[in-house]
């Protein structure tokens, strides 16, 4: 993947007293799917309308390649975006709809006409042509919003949850043309949503923002698997906790004593030290139950839900709290209310300070 091509350097953005992003810096690289998660309120949309130039940074500079865009308008910026609503004209049928960003531009009617077509073949609506905006499905909307932001050839397209309108088994649809379209046009997708999963699943790098204040960037494999700050490690899936005292330190690899006396291995970042308090995380595929309660951690199982290839539990573990297991396969082990032992590899836990 190629360098930074859409940067943002100390941008704060304030609505009144309300700070909805915090000196962000954020580089994203050209020519990949890179998503913004996080919960409601984090500024995630506002990054993203800062970057289309639907609002402007009290401070900071936005760069799109080499060019200072910070006071440029949105009209002029080299980015197009697609919104949750999708804001077609119900009077225009598909083809025009497509097409209206270029007729505005008085582009020449065979460059319009061959432009729309080669997005209509893109987004697989070849046929629709005529087709009005009520005559079509929620999916079939979307792919028209989206051939009308990318027949304009913009350099970045913004996307603002434009799935979060459809029921679930039209945006895992979606999901994966989404992902294909990104990679044979070839242009820089940044999209913002608040479902983890559907951004995991489609992205190269994620972006992990709350308060305004960008936690983590990364591949979604390392934002999973090694979170930054707890924040990370409690908003991307389901994480179990434990909190204790470095022990042992030695580069990247750590002896803990959890509270409560036990002690553990795990791998966390580079500089904690003996002494200094930490939670260390474990993913719920990764805790093992043993039918003797005396190997590790006791725990009592209090819940057990059948979700066909795996089954959830829910443990109740005394000083830890309730603990969350994903098992896998037949083999599936979980009475209600049994006492069980609960351990894992050493490498997968991992610290956050």
């Amino acid at each position: 993947m190629n360098e930074a091509f859409v940067r943002l350097e100390g941008v704060r953005k304030s609505f009144g007293d309300l700070v909805a992003v915090r000196s962000l810096d954020l580089a994203i690289p050209q020519g990949g799917f890179f998503s913004i998660i996080g919960p409601s309120g984090c500024g995630k949309t506002t990054t993203l309308r800062l970057i289309a130039g639907l609002e402007y940074p009290d401070t900071g500079r936005i760069y799109v390649g080499d060019r200072d865009v910070t006071r440029i308008p949105a009209y002029r910026r080299p980015v197009n975006t697609v919104f949750q609503s999708y804001a077609l004209f119900p009077h225009l049928d598909v083809t025009a709809n497509v097409a209206f960003g270029l007729v505005e531009e008085r582009r020449p009617k065979e460059e319009i006409r061959r432009r729309t077509a080669e997005m209509l073949r893109l987004v697989q609506l070849a046929g629709r042509e005529r087709a009005r905006p009520r005559q079509l499905s929620g999916g079939q909307q979307q792919r028209v919003a989206l051939a009308r932001a990318l027949v304009k050839h913009p350099l970045v397209l913004l996307l603002d949850e434009p799935l979060g309108a459809l029921d679930l088994k039209l945006r895992k649809e979606l999901q994966g043309q989404l992902k294909d379209i990104q990679r044979r046009v070839g242009v820089t997708f940044i999209y913002v949503t608040h479902d983890q999963e559907e951004a995991f699943s489609m992205s190269d790098r994620v972006a992990v923002m709350d308060h305004g204040v960008l936690e983590q960037v990364g591949t979604p494999e390392e934002v999973y698997r090694r979170p930054a700050t707890l924040f990370v490690a409690t908003f991307v899936g389901e994480a179990n906790r434990f909190t204790g005292k470095v022990s042992v330190a030695d580069g990247g690899r750590y002896r803990v004593a959890l509270d409560g006396g036990t002690e553990v291995a795990a791998q966390g970042p580079p500089g904690l030290v003996p002494g200094q308090a930490v939670t260390l995380i474990v993913r719920p595929e990764h805790v093992k139950i043993e039918q003797d309660s005396g190997a590790g951690l006791p725990a009592r199982v209090t819940d057990a839900s059948f979700m066909g290839p795996v089954r959830h539990l829910k443990l109740e573990s005394g000083r830890f709290g309730t603990l969350v297991v994903t098992q896998h396969g037949e083999a599936a082990w979980a009475p209600l209310d049994a006492q069980v032992g609960m351990s894992f590899n050493d490498g997968a836990a991992w610290l956050v300070a």
